[in-house]
């Protein structure tokens, strides 16, 4: 499991350098084969770019070439997400500041990691939204209510093109939830409470994030994040085998059917059970009842909450082993 896993990070990362589609699988399998294990490690982690830069905002390449030394496999999100920046009050950047800075971690990340490259993943969930003077759209909710996957699937594409115009291929959507409660403040970002338009809509906008082929879309999350009781983000859930496959699975399968590259993990616990560390619903549900052979990914700071917020782990560093051997293969 680890090595399929790892060769779903390398397959979608080496598209970065132009490996054509028929070397693609036999230079990520070789890249692989020869990983030590401290590169498998790193390979496990992403760094938020928050983490390699200074308080400017501009690139802090010594911290970019000490995660690179650790051989993280991959950064992530935006320094905005919470606002603009302190010091000097800007907003965000556009697509050449965006390519700038992704370049060069690529290029010091490749430079110490024998040319393995990194991947970069954004939230584009209603457009590049973290990229100034791009094509906005509404949330979900508003192209569910469309009943328009024609329209949907340029959405897709056109988040797409603006994302990867950044130098980022990894986007992190479409949200594939059901709306259950109206009181859960990530409603908007679902297609809606029906589970066929959702799916409909989902595998549209999966088909359009990827038509360019240098793209990897992300279904999340994966699964029964929205079905919370009290409407708190978060709240664990308790569910029903009939309920979850006959309402929650669908979107999914019906994405894993179009072709979604990865896949993202929840917050919550599942009939107690926190999902980050569930065998029954990442290994048994996702990997062979849905034979999803893509890259899992755990949303941010997951893995962390087994300790801090779960409290199944006592360290950090158990809630890492956890994960890791509740959802392998056995």
């Amino acid at each position: 499991m680890l090595h399929k896993w790892l060769l779903g990070i390398c397959s979608t990362a080496v598209a970065l350098v132009s490996i054509s589609a028929n070397d693609l699988n036999a230079r990520a399998n070789a890249i692989v084969e020869n990983f030590t294990d401290k590169q498998i490690v790193g390979q496990l982690a992403q760094v938020a770019i928050s983490s390699v830069l200074n308080a400017d905002y501009s690139l802090n390449e010594d911290l970019v070439r000490y995660y690179a030394k650790l051989h993280a496999g991959s950064f992530l999100i935006s320094p905005f997400a919470n606002g603009p920046n302190d010091l000097t009050g800007v907003v965000g950047w556009g697509l050449t500041d965006w390519r700038d800075i992704i370049t060069r971690i690529q290029e010091i990340v490749m430079e110490e990691n024998d040319g393995i490259p990194m991947i970069y993943g954004l939230d584009s969930v209603h457009g590049a939204g973290f990229v100034l003077n791009t094509t906005l759209f509404g949330a979900q909710i508003s192209s569910g209510a469309s009943f328009n996957p024609e329209l949907v699937y340029e959405m897709g594409r056109i988040t797409a093109q603006d994302t990867l115009a950044a130098g980022v291929p990894w986007v992190f959507g479409p949200i594939l939830e059901i709306s259950s409660n109206p009181l859960w403040p990530r409603t908007y970002e679902t297609f809606g409470e029906d589970t066929h338009l959702v799916s409909v809509m989902g595998s549209a906008l999966i088909r359009g994030l990827q038509s360019n082929n240098q793209t990897a879309a992300c279904m999340k999350h994966f699964i029964g994040y929205s079905k919370t009781p009290s409407g708190h983000d978060k709240d664990g859930i308790q569910i029903s085998d009939f309920d979850l496959l006959n309402y929650y699975v669908d979107p999914f399968k019906t994405a894993i059917d179009a072709g979604v590259m990865t896949t993202m993990q929840t917050y919550i616990s599942i009939n107690g059970v926190p999902s980050v560390s569930n065998h029954k619903i990442l290994q048994k549900l996702l990997r062979e009842d849905l034979a999803f052979e893509g890259l899992a990914v755990t949303d941010f700071g997951v893995i962390g909450e087994l300790n801090s917020f779960h409290r199944v782990a006592r360290t950090v560093g158990e809630a890492v082993r956890m994960s890791y051997v509740h959802t392998e293969s056995t």
